[in-house]
Parts: C-alpha cells; structure tokens; sequence
C-alpha cells in the first residue's frame, strides 16, 4: 500500500490522533469518498431472544455481571468518526485539513474465558458499509478498498478485567495500522466499567486509545447511565503512557449513554464525544469528533469460542489498548511484554507439568507457545536447546507440538534450523517428526535448509513423512514468495516436474494437492493437465488444488467440472474449492444449476452447507437456500436448507486455503 506523509506538523501532532498516531499522515494520499468494497449486507436478523436455555445467566450470585465464557453478544454498530487538523489561532487565519469515516455493520462481544480477574473477549466487526473521505485526495484503488474491508472484519481479542475495563488488546500480525485504530476506537468507546452493582454515581480509571482518564458515570434512570470522561492524566507515546506536560492541553466534551440489561449487559450505547488536542506553540491542533450507537440484537451460546483464542494465539501481537501505533514503535515491544522475566527454564517447567483437566492443559499449552515464541524472538540462541529435549520421555506430544509450534512461529533461522534438525532425528517418534516437518513447511521466512531438509523428506520410505514433506514443499514455496520470489518460482518448477515424472496417480495427486499449496499462478498448467486424467484421485485432488490459484481460468475448470465430471467425488471436490474463492459473480449461478440437477445428494448436501456458510456474505445464497428448503427432492437435504434459512445470519470471512 502506498503511503504518503504531510510535512505540515511534526511528532507531537500526530501521537493524539484517537490512538491512530501517524496512521493519518501515512494514509491521506490513500482515502476515497466512495463505500470501501462490496462489504456484506447489513444483517436484518430477527432481534427476538434464542430459547430460554439457550440464554447463560447475565449475573452472579451478587448480582453482577457473570462473565460466562462461550456467551456471544451481537449488536447493530454506526460509526462516524471525523478528525481534523488546524492551527487555532483566530477564525480568519485558521486552517484545517481532515478525514471522516462511516462505518455501519455488526459488532459481535464473545467471551473466551474468566479466569480469577482476567477476562478474555474475542470482537468481530462485521462491515455492511465503510466510507472514508479525505479532504483534497483521490479515490482508492479498489484493491486497497478491498484490503481496507477485509482488515476491518478480521476478528480480534481483548484483555478486561471484571470491571469491564479493557487493559491489553491481541490483534493478528500485519493488520493494517488504520483499521486496527478504527477498532481499538470502537472498543474503548463502548466500556461500562463498574465495580459490582451499579450505583448512583461513581469514578473509575479507564484506559482509551489516546491515554488513561477519569470518568464518571451517574444514574439518570432505572437502567440508563452517563458516562463523561472529566480529565486525561496520561497520553500515549512511543515511550509508553506518559503523564501530561503542561505545554500539551488535552480537552473532552460529550459522552456516552448506556441502557443496560440484566446484570449490567449493554443493551444500547449511544456515544457523542469530540476531543481535542492542543500540543504546543507551532503544532496544529487535533480535533476527533466521535458519534458511535451500539445496540443488542442477540445474545446466545456460542461453544466454539472457548477454543477461538487457542488456535490463533501463535499469530498475534499484544499491545496496551493506549498504546502509540506508529513507526516509532519498537517491533519487539510486545514480545518482551508477552515474555516478561520469564527464562527457558521457566516455560519448559509449564509445559512438563500440563495439567489434567482439558481446558486448563489448552491454556497453559498456548500461554507457554506464546511466551516461548516470545524466547526465541528476543534471544534466538536458545531454539538450539530444543531438539534434544524432544527426545526426552518427560516431555508429552502436546508439549513437543508447542515448541515446535513457537519454532515455527518464531521463523528465526535458529529456530528452522532446529526444526530442521528434529524432522531427520530418528530417535523421535514419527508423529512428533511428521509434526516437526509441517512446522518446517509454514514457517513465514524459508530458509535453503530447511527447503533442502524438506526435499530430501519427500523421498523418505515413510509414507507418511514423504506425504507430509511433499505438502510441505508447497507451502514453504508459498512463503518464499513475499522475500524470494525466484527460489518460489524454481520450487514450483521444481514441484511440476515432479508431478509430470510421477509414476502412479498416488503420486500425482498428492504432487497436485502440494502445487495448490503454493497458490502459484504457474501451477494451473499441471493442474489442468491433471483434469485430463482417468484416474478419479487425480482429478479430485486436482479440483482440491485449485482452491487457491488466482485468476478466472481457475474458475472457469472449476466450474466446467462441477458441471460435467461423471464422478460425484470430483464434483464434491469442485464444491469444496469453491469454499476458498469468492462466490460471486461467477460461481454461484454454476452452484445453483447442481443444486438444481446434480443427481448426487452428497453433492447437493455440500453445495446447501456451502450456500449456509455464506448466505451472510452472499445475497444470492440465502436465495439458493429458499428454493431448496421448497424444491429439495431429499428430506433430509431439504431440512438441512430449512434451518439455514431459519436461522438469523451473520456474515463470515471467506476461508483461507490449508
């Protein structure tokens, strides 16, 4: 993305922007008054209340709010956001230069877990429309449009405590400065932090994307609270919180007010605040113009978010909700949080003494992956120590994932050089290589050896470890793309050889499944080849291979093979792929004629759990699914199309290819 500075202000004006610090001057060459993207629709889903025993308890014994973990609260979200830059000097000589967001969609609050004082949350934005105006710019590309939305949606996680005040937020890495400032916004927006019951008035100290506050929140009514922030105590800087200086002037106006539910869950928030900042002599003042209305549409049981921290915790960066983002921050600021004083010796204790209980061993396993990562990053020496501790009998295959996993995840030439070494240690057990070598394969910087180390694994007697490696090779190709675009582009020839030496079909299709891996456009030519086979395997894990290969040529053999394959488990495999690539414009009208004509229910039942996954994205799916629910021949089809048609939507990301 393209980034284009102003040179009218220096540093100071810029670290107030709402917690967006230099985001601004980076992104105004980019901003457009058009929508941003083809974002989902708006979600008109019915606002009446799941089944009782469905609905977890909103308080505890005291009356409080209960913090039980897999509840999900979803709510209708509007966001105008306007920030302006101007020297306040008198009205005939002012100047101002600006931005203005406007942003509608769903606002999902699920809770992770409670533990003592620490709660976890999981957000999720999901955007119906984005406009970004900026003053005396053009419009934006629509590849960066895109981008912007897609940003917006990613789900993210915060830290509270039980008062409800956010303390730390865990953004995936690479989210785009821009959007992850939106969020925090959002998220700081709508705390209600109370201590217990609420009262009639009372004070907390609260954190927001620009500093630490006082605010004070007064009773006007059975349910209904105002929230005023009285006074800023501490900016963030590159350096951290840092109390105010008497040449920086920080004023707020406005408020927040709060209806609440039962137990003191938002039911609506309906947020008018406008801050400025005035920094100094020569800098322009900063003013952010903040209207933001939540309002609750459903709260259910959502079992799956007990996990939703665990499986990405090895991806995310931590940092203060009033943390400073911009350039001047240190890249390993947050791995030293994460790690704090904790010592190798500290984190391998953890992990030998996992504990019984299940979610308890999946906590302690992740907090141990992150800290270890976090290890490995600061002081890379240390990865050599962990092939000879895999051997150790002490040490259980959920405790040699993690450090496998934290090698990976760390990428330092240590540590694949150590992942490396376990993947060819004969003394391990093979589950534990086979785990070593995809470790190896989804590492974010390759390097020569450990392509080479996979490679020679590809041709391992084993035919577990030789299919693992071979999976591998594709995706190592994959990450070299972004630092080394030649070795993908050999390591993809290479592969293509491969597959046209390939003796039997077993071979071929396990070398197809390893090209689609790689997502390289230079694959389509093997993999169109492989269409031409008589072999069924070849030709399923040929579709299977094209579920991320770019271009319209890809799904235009998706499709004709959707249509004509003889063989239902190649069109199941044509359905699947599907599931990795946008559905429209192109491919949902083909899914609609094998809804209509398959004359494989297993074809059929895919393509209405496929239409069910995204009829929140996809207008046309819901539309799909109203046909089957009346016309399926099958029942069971047909009840399937029912309760998708009968459930409330909300709209999910498109999956990324395994």
């Amino acid at each position: 993305m393209r980034r284009k500075r102003l040179h009218v202000v220096g540093l100071a004006a810029f670290l107030l922007l709402l917690g967006l610090g230099a985001v601004w001057w980076k992104q105004a060459g980019e901003a457009s008054s058009a929508p941003v993207g083809n974002a989902a629709p708006m979600v008109r889903a019915s606002t009446s209340p799941p089944p009782a025993e469905a609905i977890p308890d909103a308080r505890d014994e005291a009356g409080r709010r209960a913090w039980v973990p897999g509840t999900l609260h979803r709510h209708a979200l509007s966001l105008g956001l306007t920030v302006s830059f101007g020297q306040q000097k008198t009205p005939a000589t002012a100047t101002a230069q600006g931005m203005r967001f406007a942003l509608q969609g769903e606002w999902d609050v699920g809770i992770v877990s409670a533990e003592g004082d620490t709660v976890l949350v999981r957000l999720h934005l999901r955007p119906a429309s984005f406009g970004l105006e900026v003053e005396g710019q053009g419009a934006l590309s629509p590849e960066t449009r895109q981008a912007m939305v897609a940003a917006l949606s990613l789900p993210f996680f915060a830290t509270l405590d039980r008062t409800g005040a956010v303390s730390l937020t865990h953004f995936e890495q690479g989210v785009d400065e821009l959007a992850r400032g939106l969020l925090r916004s959002v998220l700081a927006s709508s705390q209600f932090v109370v201590n217990g019951v609420p009262g009639t008035t009372w004070r907390t100290e609260e954190q927001d994307t620009s500093g630490q506050y006082v605010a004070e929140y007064q009773r006007q009514g059975t349910s209904r609270f105002d929230k005023r922030k009285r006074a800023y105590t501490s900016v963030a800087t590159p350096q951290g919180l840092q109390p105010l200086g008497t040449e920086l002037r920080m004023s707020v106006g406005g408020g927040s007010t709060f209806e609440l539910g039962e137990g003191a869950w938002l039911q609506s928030v309906q947020t008018r605040e406008q801050l400025t900042v005035e920094p100094g002599e020569g800098l322009p003042t900063v003013t952010n113009a903040t209207e933001l209305t939540l309002r609750l549409l459903e709260r259910r049981q959502e079992p799956s978010l007990r996990d939703a921290f665990a499986a990405r915790a090895g991806f995310l960066n931590t940092a203060a909700l009033a943390t400073f983002q911009g350039q001047a921050t240190d890249p390993l600021a947050h791995h030293r949080q994460v790690l704090g004083s904790r010592r190798f010796e500290d984190i391998l204790a953890d992990l030998l003494a996992l504990p019984t209980d299940e979610k308890a061993r999946d906590d302690a396993r992740t907090r141990a992956l992150e800290q270890l990562r976090a290890l490995l990053l600061l002081h890379p020496e240390e990865a050599a120590r962990i092939p000879a501790l895999l051997r150790s009998k002490d040490l259980s295959p959920l405790a040699a994932s993690a450090m496998l996993g934290a090698l990976s995840a760390a990428s330092t030439p240590e540590s694949l050089r150590a992942l490396a070494s376990a993947t060819v240690d004969t003394a391990l057990t093979t589950d534990v290589r086979m785990d070593a070598v995809s470790a190896l394969g989804m590492a974010d910087n390759p390097i020569r050896e450990g392509v080479d180390t996979l490679r020679q694994l590809s041709r391992s007697e084993d035919p577990r470890l030789r299919g693992t490696a071979t999976l591998a090779l594709g995706n190592s190709a994959l990450q070299m793309n972004d630092t080394d675009a030649r070795g993908s582009e050999a390591l993809v020839q290479e592969l293509k050889n491969d597959y046209r030496a390939a003796t039997n079909a077993e071979q071929r299709a396990l070398l197809l499944r390893s090209l689609g891996n790689t997502r390289a456009p230079g694959a389509l030519e093997s993999i169109a080849d492989a269409l031409r086979s008589d072999s069924v395997k070849v030709r399923e894990a040929a579709m299977v291979a094209l579920r991320g290969i770019p271009g319209p040529e890809a799904d235009r053999l998706l499709l004709e093979r959707l249509v004509n394959d003889p063989v239902s488990e190649v069109r199941r495999g044509a359905v699947f792929a599907c599931g990795f690539r946008p559905l429209e414009p192109l491919l949902l009208p083909v899914l609609g004629q094998a809804l209509r004509e398959d004359m494989s229910d297993g074809v059929r039942s895919d393509i209405i759990q496929l239409l069910g996954q995204h009829r929140g994205n996809t207008p046309g799916a819901l539309a799909l699914l109203r046909w089957a629910s009346q016309h399926e021949r099958n029942p069971d089809i047909r009840r399937m199309a029912t309760t998708y048609v009968e459930t409330p939507t909300t709209p999910v990301p498109s999956q990324s290819a395994p």
